[in-house]
């Protein structure tokens, strides 16, 4: 089931805006304009079957590194509740710039969308403006051979770097009775959505066996005392009221010990990390990965190193 996971990165020039943007809606207007059966696999599901299709926001690459594009406050916790004081940042479209669109091909086909987007190039109203975008390129990505990579060297460097690359909304998978987000970037909450997704695309779901693999990953990987130091909240508009999620990076070391236990029961834990890697690399972590949410990068750890400061 993994090659039904598919990765896709799509190059634009964008001109014409200006205002308040969380730049994932323009991602998912383009996306649907261009190939309009993927409306119906953005619109609200309920129950408990996930989401297979997630997006992000525009990136750009500056002199600086790369830059993910969005709205957002300045804001500092009060007693009850943040204070947020003056305006949200503005963003200006007017340069080139890239995003990610990542999908279960049970969905659709991938060679379709990349086929309505290769020569993709209009201008159309947006948020009451006059915005133009055109395909500059597309790039399909193999994720269970990026995740193969980070998985070999990071069960050799012993570690890894997790980067939220667009804001997240990591969700306690413990407190079931009601949607419960969470602020700590612990590998429970972070790869609990990836692990989901995996039992879900694979038809092996069950609770117990769900809440099994949870309590294999938190006892894999262990925080480092860094965390707290790699990790901030961003006030993110992506409606008219500011949302709390998480930027920055979070390192995780693995531990020896668990691991040899879990190959002596017959885990391949190398397998199955890849699978789970595989799953958060295309479809994000967290809760929000159709609206853009959620979009990390898995990277090994350098050996004997653990960068303990934003970026």
């Amino acid at each position: 089931m993994l090659n039904k996971l598919v990765l896709v990165r799509v190059d634009v020039g964008v001109s014409g805006f200006y205002g308040y943007l969380y730049t994932s809606k323009l991602v998912k207007t383009i996306l649907v304009r261009a190939y309009p059966p993927l409306e119906e696999h953005f619109k609200p599901v309920r129950g408990s079957i996930p989401k297979l299709i997630h997006i992000t926001p525009l990136y750009e690459n500056t002199s600086r590194g790369v830059k993910c594009i969005y709205s957002y406050a300045n804001c500092s916790p009060s007693a009850w509740m943040a204070k947020c004081t003056g305006p949200p940042r503005i963003i200006e479209l007017n340069s080139n710039y890239y995003f990610y669109l990542g999908l279960h091909e049970s969905l659709v086909k991938h060679s379709d969308i990349v086929s309505a987007l290769v020569n993709y190039n209009e201008c159309f109203e947006f948020i009451k403006q006059r915005v133009c975008v055109e395909t500059m390129g597309i790039e399909v990505l193999n994720p269970h051979h990026i995740a193969e990579k980070i998985v070999e060297e990071a069960l050799k460097n012993k570690g890894v770097k997790i980067i939220f690359s667009s804001p997240t909304l990591l969700r306690d998978p413990l407190k079931t009775m009601r949607k419960h987000k969470t602020l700590l970037p612990t590998p429970i909450n972070v790869f609990a959505t990836p692990i989901y997704l995996q039992l879900h695309t694979t038809g092996t779901y069950r609770k117990a066996v769900f809440r099994r693999q949870l309590l294999r990953i938190h006892r894999l990987f262990n925080e480092t005392y860094s965390i707290l130091n790699t990790v901030r909240v961003k006030w993110v508009y992506y409606t008219d009221k500011p949302i709390p999620a998480l930027a920055g990076f979070a390192n995780y070391r693995i531990d020896e010990n668990y691991m040899k236990q879990l190959e002596t029961h017959g885990v391949d834990v190398k397998k199955w990390l890849i699978e789970i890697f595989t799953h958060a690399i295309t479809l994000g972590v967290g809760t929000g990965r159709a609206t853009g949410f959620g979009h990390i990068e898995i990277k090994p750890l350098q050996a004997g190193k653990v960068e303990s400061r934003l970026d």
